[in-house]
């Protein structure tokens, strides 16, 4: 009963709408406070089995779960957003605040069967000016304060997971990292957790994340041997807005640049691409110190500095040989499952009871059995309030 009560928690809404789903499928009369308590007590003891294998990893006493490792393992990691509440503020709802959450999806793929390119020319989605503003939309949304962004629907299927559709090999096995920690704590979760999937022993490994300035160097301290992709997605929307700013008001010379930049960084002439921004930025001219976030000068020059810091990451050709995926598609999608659960214009957490629903998530959307076998290995509690005294058969 403990495990529907967990499962109900962690993945439906919210928790009363969780005691409803109880009432309705279990036919167990339980209040939506009850279920919050059960759902993140079992959440902590799942952060605390998560912290007793990072303590094993740093002792190095903790062994892959699988004596054969995966032919591919690729991690993505992308953060996401959810509202925290002030703590030992009394009943309602102060200092409310947007905090990150970090997500680390764990995937392993099958070995490819040759050294091809699978897909040598850039997805359709890619070539299409409506769909580019798409991921132009979505890419922007995701990075905005949530309070700020529009509350229109937004169209279906989300583009983001369209392109990673069409870029990313089939995976076999996922598993899924999600805190509130710092970056160099869900360092040390995700070493863990690629540790017990014999991830370091995989002949292929690869870190996929945006330009973000925490993912490069937590991929080069835990993952310094592996490839460091810079997902496709983010640098679409990058040369997408550095040519509409070079060629205001131009529509047919912004997109021939910008398709231009394109298929010179899906070939991984990534050198060509940093010429045609250093050309344009030549012809518009340096950006003043007074500049506004709207001023050509100031994206284009913004869009070659990002480019610079992130050529080592774009070597696509190479990535799609390996049989390595080249979208953070994975990560996106598995954030905004996350969000289905903590994240909401009238949910407000306060940080120890999300930490801990977190965990439950994460169990329940790795593929791997962990969710259920917890319950197996998970000693029995005795009995409590007014049933603490009779036996339990």
């Amino acid at each position: 009963m403990l495990s529907k009560i967990e499962y109900a928690g962690g993945n439906e809404s919210s928790f009363g709408q969780a005691a409803e789903s109880l009432r309705r499928l279990a036919e167990l009369q339980i209040s939506g406070r009850h279920v919050g308590r059960i759902t993140e007590r079992l959440g902590r003891e799942r952060a605390a089995q998560r912290d007793r294998q990072v303590v094993q990893m740093q002792a190095g006493q903790l062994t892959p779960a699988h004596p054969e490792p995966p032919a591919i393992a690729v991690i993505h990691i992308d953060a996401g957003k959810v509202q925290e509440r002030q703590e030992q503020a009394g009943p309602g709802v102060h200092q409310p605040h947007w905090s990150d959450t970090k997500v680390a999806c764990l995937e392993t793929y099958a070995p490819k069967a040759d050294d091809r390119d699978p897909q040598p020319k850039p997805p359709a989605v890619f070539l299409d000016p409506p769909s580019v503003m798409r991921l132009c939309q979505e890419v922007s949304q995701v990075r905005n304060d949530p309070a700020t962004r529009p509350t229109a629907p937004k169209p279906q299927p989300p583009a983001v997971e369209q392109v990673g559709r069409q870029t990313r090999p089939a995976r076999l096995v996922r598993t899924a990292v999600a805190t509130m920690a710092p970056a160099a704590a869900f360092g040390q979760m995700v070493s863990a957790e690629a540790t017990r999937r014999g991830f370091y022993q995989a002949p292929g490994g690869a870190i996929v994340g945006d330009g973000g300035n925490w993912i490069g160097p937590l991929g080069q301290e835990c993952f310094p041997d592996w490839r460091q992709i810079l997902d496709i997605v983010h640098l679409v929307t990058h040369l997408w807005t550095a040519a509409i700013a070079a060629f205001a008001g131009q529509p047919k010379q912004a997109f021939s640049f910008y398709e231009r930049l394109l298929r010179a960084a899906w070939s991984g002439q990534t050198e060509q691409v940093l010429t045609g921004l250093r050309e344009q930025l030549q012809r518009l001219g340096p950006p003043p110190a007074n500049a506004g976030a709207d001023d050509p000068r100031r994206i284009v020059a913004g869009t070659l500095g990002y480019i610079g810091q992130n050529a080592h990451r774009m070597d696509y050709p190479q990535y799609r040989r390996e049989g390595l995926p080249v979208s953070s598609a994975a990560v996106e999608s598995l954030v905004k499952q996350f969000n289905h659960r903590v994240k909401g214009s009238e949910k407000f957490w306060l940080r120890g009871g999300v930490e801990a629903v977190l965990q439950v998530r994460a169990a329940y959307l790795s593929d791997d059995g962990r969710a259920e076998e917890f319950h197996h290995r998970r000693p029995r509690s005795p009995a409590a309030g007014r049933n603490r005294h009779k036996l339990v058969a």
